[in-house]
């Protein structure tokens, strides 16, 4: 705690914000992190994935505040701008893991009780191999909390799940004024395809998060003269009602003479909001002075892998505001980041009290 005392929580964020972390190159910042957990009290060091770990106290129930150290590309250049500060991960999700390493330093821990943080890597992209790391080689703990934006006010209960396609097509070159059709329409009525049977699989469900919504990533075309190529990328956003077998089976279906290859990312994933950590948040929210609000995302999170496998109470919570992720003007408020704080320290010290006293609910 006297460590803690000297912290400049921002400053702290800022510092962190410098240190580039794009994924599969997290190895600087997860130094940096462990290196200042170590200032903080935390028992510290990178794991056998290179993931951030800390942790404080001793004890069989574990804790673990689950965030993520690697960001997507494009440099959003660190700035204080009238209490607002600027940075690639300042959202997504640095201010939200960097608020777990701050709350956790601070909060009391009773006897019997770990308190872990994992700064993962490669979250951003497909393989989630900080997760998986983690799934493989660890217990499951009693309860995690994911860092993701929430609001200082939010706790998420569940994303959706989501599917990566490729789409690739050739055909012998031909005239523009003949009858053949062109890779690039093959392509587009794939897409079209595609779109169409998202649509149908929604209908009657008023929410985005009970849609499946298809996002056209990416489409271009190339041609040797002899041979005209068309391909595409895409995704499919699934809600816990569509599995992802059957967005990958209409996928393959509807390809015609085209080729595709589909990747899963993951299922859709969403708890009860009557599990005791979503209590546990919401009275650290009141007692910050909050209106609680319970939310579900349309993106995915690390919520989607470690979910299912350790079946553990499981909600995600941190600063920012998600419609900002991966922008351009990336920023986050150093009040709702100090809030955040503020409310993940009650909310530690809530479920450790639970953990200790035994009345723990898995």
């Amino acid at each position: 705690m006297a460590a803690f005392a000297a912290i400049d929580t921002a400053g702290f964020l800022e510092a962190f914000l410098r240190i580039p972390s794009l994924s599969c190159q997290e190895a600087a910042a997860v130094e940096w992190l462990c290196e200042r957990m170590r200032e903080l009290g935390y028992q510290a060091g990178p794991d056998g994935a290179g993931n951030a770990v800390g942790t404080r106290g001793e004890g069989p129930q574990e804790l673990m505040l689950l965030g993520h150290i690697d960001t997507v590309p494009g440099w959003v250049p660190v700035r204080r701008v009238d209490g607002v500060l600027y940075g690639r991960g300042a959202v997504d999700a640095k201010g939200p893991l960097a608020a777990f390493v701050l709350a956790g330093a601070q909060a009391a821990l009773p006897p019997g009780v770990r308190l872990t943080v994992v700064g993962a890597v490669e979250e951003e992209v497909m393989s989630s191999r900080g997760a998986h790391w983690l799934i493989e080689n660890r217990p499951a703990p009693a309860a995690v909390v994911i860092g993701e934006p929430s609001g200082w006010d939010g706790v998420v209960l569940g994303y959706k799940g989501s599917v990566a396609i490729e789409y690739g097509v050739a055909r012998p070159m031909g005239h523009s004024a003949g009858p053949e059709t062109t890779a690039a329409e093959l392509a587009v009525r794939y897409w079209l395809a595609l779109r169409d049977w998202a649509l149908a699989r929604s209908d009657g469900q008023a929410r985005s998060f009970d849609q499946v919504t298809p996002t056209l990533l990416a489409l271009n075309t190339a041609s040797d003269g002899l041979t005209e190529q068309a391909w595409l990328r895409a995704s499919l956003r699934l809600p816990p009602g569509v599995p992802p077998e059957e967005a990958v089976a209409a996928a393959r279906r509807l390809a015609g003479p085209g080729e595709v290859n589909v990747t899963v990312n993951a299922p859709a994933f969403r708890v009860d909001k009557r599990s005791p950590l979503v209590r546990a948040f919401l009275a650290a929210i009141r007692e910050a002075g909050g209106e609680p609000r319970l939310k579900v995302k349309t993106g995915t999170s690390d919520m989607n892998i470690v979910g299912p496998a350790w079946g553990c109470p499981i909600v995600a919570y941190g600063p920012g505001d998600s419609r900002l992720d991966h922008t351009p003007n990336e920023h986050v408020s150093i009040e709702e980041f100090e809030r955040a704080v503020s409310v993940l320290r009650l909310a530690i010290e809530r479920v450790a009290g639970q953990m200790s006293s035994g009345r723990w609910e898995r």
